[in-house]
């Protein structure tokens, strides 16, 4: 293969992973043989209402799906509520734009914990670079004052913050993003940003490329660096609602692979 070559197949791979590590989270399209709602994996041991952003997106319509199956309370934000109209009866939902800090504030009424899969949406145009930075910045402060115990975001694999290890994998991994969503990643790094100069608990839980798969058993779990290049959305949507109540990573990011 000579040197013109490898570096197209390079760069057609880059853009191809840094998609995935970074927007498949926000993908619009519906979770792939989700399990149904109906399943029950027992009673919540108190319950609590989760505020939730992201739902329509692919990994999003695990985690909704998952709270849904542990019996919690949920109130779902999306600007096409028709979206989410065959689970419109099991949940309420909140039409507006993330944005706008009058739709969080109606969002948040009675939560007790924050779960987002937000991510850029490229309809969104310019608009979409700074959508995790903006919104979270409209959670955080909507946050004060409520008695809301956790913030619980989904991010991407390439977001660094102090305590990283990364092996090979992981240096390649950010690597491939900084060459081609250089602005979206700056956007999540603003994000990781806002939520360490906070004094809200929150979860940032850095995830590969997601496949969209149900659960086959737990995530691998590192602190240091990404553990594998893809992870199964049933898995990220088991670990985060388990973290609810859990709360082993407050104010920490980890990584989570899939085996």
């Amino acid at each position: 293969m000579n040197l013109r070559r490898l570096l197209k197949v390079l760069r057609v791979a880059s853009v191809a992973a840094s998609f995935g590590l970074l927007l498949s989270c926000a993908v619009s399209r519906p979770p792939v043989e989700p399990e149904p709602v109906s399943i029950q994996r027992g009673p919540v041991s108190q319950p609590q209402t989760v505020a939730m952003l992201g739902a329509t997106g692919m990994a999003g319509g695990y985690l909704l799906r998952e709270a849904l199956a542990r019996g919690y309370e949920v109130r779902a934000l999306a600007r096409t509520p028709d979206k989410l109209a065959e689970l419109r009866d099991r949940l309420t939902i909140v039409q507006g734009d993330a944005r706008d800090p009058l739709v969080i504030q109606e969002l948040l009424q009675g939560a007790d914990v924050v779960i987002s899969a937000l991510g850029p949406v490229k309809a969104d145009g310019d608009a979409a670079r700074f959508v995790n930075s903006v919104v979270t910045a409209n959670i955080l402060r909507e946050m004060e004052g409520r008695s809301i115990s956790q913030y619980m975001i989904v991010s991407g694999a390439a977001v660094v913050m102090p305590g990283d290890r990364r092996n090979l994998l992981g240096w390649w991994m950010r690597k491939l993003v900084q060459l081609s969503l250089w602005d979206t990643l700056k956007d999540k790094q603003s994000e990781y940003e806002l939520l360490a100069a906070s004094s809200a608990n929150w979860m940032l839980v850095r995830c590969p490329l997601i496949d969209p798969e149900p659960y086959r058993s737990g995530p691998q779990v590192s602190l240091e660096t990404p553990p594998a290049f893809h992870l199964r959305a049933g898995e990220l949507a088991r670990f985060m609602v388990d973290q609810i109540e859990a709360r082993q990573y407050l104010r920490q990011a980890p990584f989570l692979g899939s085996e």
